[in-house]
């Protein structure tokens, strides 16, 4: 008896399974990563793309080279304020904070470093919450400072991955890391930012909702900034992006070496659209479609001995 009863339960997982009318799987978050990977490969050709993201209604997570270590430029700021407010008075940090978020200030976030008690300081708060792949390795706007416990993944630049930004995301968000009062005072900051267009990439194709509510920071090196284009060309983002429903998700998107700065930013700008149409499943949302089928934005060619074009924000 038992026999024909595991019989009939076999049969009935194959007509299941060969039913003709069953519906297609759904896409997954990380099929759509996946895709974005595959398709900013074509898009930008040369450009380092590594991404994170986390549906904070759901918990549902997906990366690609998500612990592939990138160069921070200043979305990393981000960190050094959280670790000031972890350590410091409220009162102490704002004024810094307020400039940090809204010019992305240099020297402000020196003497955010300098609340924290160091390079040091700020390397070991990133470990004592398992952000592993993450590290200020020096900052000299205003003095010289130099880390001693830096693991130096990235040789004498700061760094960090896009799994550690988006777990630290994730973190405030819960009020894990900062607790509630300091948590939501960082993600009120992080409204300061640019919305859109340089500095503002995450926002730039989102709806305007979405972009109006937008909490983040970019981060960003452009060609000609530094010593080596081939290195640089850094253009990141990481933040909070809201949805109709009410909920939120943590994205961090970093690319760096793109010979094509425009192209670069097509990809990062076009990324964060993509994800947010997934997520708050309107697919009647533009990112750029029509754009990335034609290839992308046209490259930029300069005629012998023109001046290379001004990238940088300010």
């Amino acid at each position: 008896m038992r026999k024909v009863l595991a019989w009939a339960w076999l049969l009935s997982l194959s007509a299941c399974a060969t039913k003709p009318d069953a519906a297609p799987p759904r896409e997954s978050l990380q099929g759509v990563v996946d895709a974005l990977a595959s398709e900013a490969a074509q898009l930008s050709p040369g450009t380092d793309l590594a991404l994170a993201v986390t549906d904070l209604r759901t918990g549902e997570s997906a990366s690609f080279k998500g612990l592939e270590p990138h160069i921070s430029a200043s979305s990393a700021k981000v960190f050094w304020v959280a670790a000031a407010l972890g350590k410091r008075e409220l009162e102490e940090v704002a004024p810094l904070a307020e400039k940090v978020f809204r010019t992305s200030d240099n020297e402000a976030s020196g003497e955010i470093i300098d609340l924290v008690g160091g390079p040091d300081s700020i390397n070991r708060f990133l470990h004592e919450f398992g952000l592993e792949h993450s590290a200020l390795t020096k900052w000299n706007y205003g003095k010289p400072r130099q880390a001693t416990n830096s693991p130096r993944a990235m040789q004498n630049d700061n760094y960090f991955c896009a799994n550690d930004a988006v777990s630290f995301l994730r973190s405030v968000d819960q009020r894990m890391l900062l607790g509630r009062e300091r948590g939501a005072q960082l993600m009120k900051w992080m409204e300061l930012t640019p919305r859109e267009g340089c500095g503002g990439w995450l926002g730039t194709r989102l709806p305007p909702s979405a972009r109006a509510s937008l909490q983040h920071k970019g981060g960003w090196l452009p060609p000609g900034c530094c010593s080596d284009d081939a290195r640089y060309n850094v253009l990141n983002e990481m933040g909070y992006v809201t949805l109709p429903d009410g909920g939120r998700y943590a994205v961090a998107i970093l690319t760096s070496r793109g010979p094509d700065w425009p192209r670069q930013a097509f990809v990062v700008e076009r990324a964060s659209c993509v994800l947010y149409r997934y997520l708050s499943k309107d697919p009647t949302l533009d990112c750029g479609d029509a754009l990335a089928k034609a290839g992308g934005p046209a490259p930029v060619v300069l005629a012998p001995g023109a001046p290379a074009p001004n990238y940088d924000c300010e």
